[in-house]
């Protein structure tokens, strides 16, 4: 009994090594390239795209919506910060309160106006505590929001640019 059960317990403890969490970075990031090309492509406004963050920030997951029956287009790109926290830039077509509760969910609030990168943004607060930035364009609507810090938002807006070049 004790041989036809040693292959079984060689095979678990082998199946538990492989499976225990290593010290390795757990992000894995991306490019978000090809989505920003496709999502300027086809958008009827200019996309916008992070450009020359500092070093520590990594995109982790890009997302186009197209277009259906002439309806909006939006592109959603997230990024681990520096300091391991979550942001994401948002840039649609929806009409901005339908864009606005459907990325920060119901019940934010007003916060006010400030100026980012040489542009107006409007500061919002979610439900769950988080700020987010939020600037009307060309017939669009940018949101910049997520975890990270006020700070690292603000950084994030900063770098935004159209993202032809």
């Amino acid at each position: 009994m004790v041989r036809s059960l040693a292959p079984l317990v060689v095979l678990i403890l082998v199946m538990v090594w492989l499976s225990s969490p290593s010290d390795s970075d757990p992000v894995r990031e991306i490019d978000p390239g090809p989505d920003l090309v496709y999502a300027a492509s086809i958008a009827d406004f200019e996309v916008l795209a992070a450009r020359n963050l500092p070093a520590g920030w990594r995109p982790t997951s890009a997302r186009v919506d197209p277009a259906t029956d002439d309806g909006p287009v939006g592109i959603t790109v997230g990024y681990v910060s520096p300091s391991q926290e979550f942001a994401q830039v948002v840039h649609s077509s929806v009409p901005q309160e339908q864009l606005l509760t459907g990325v920060l969910g119901e019940g934010y609030a007003e916060g006010g106006d400030i100026s980012v990168g040489g542009f107006g943004w409007r500061e919002l607060l979610t439900a769950d505590g988080e700020q987010a930035l939020v600037r009307s364009t060309d017939g669009s609507t940018v949101i910049v929001t997520g975890s990270a810090t006020e700070a690292d938002l603000r950084l994030l807006a900063a770098a935004l640019r159209p993202a032809g070049g």
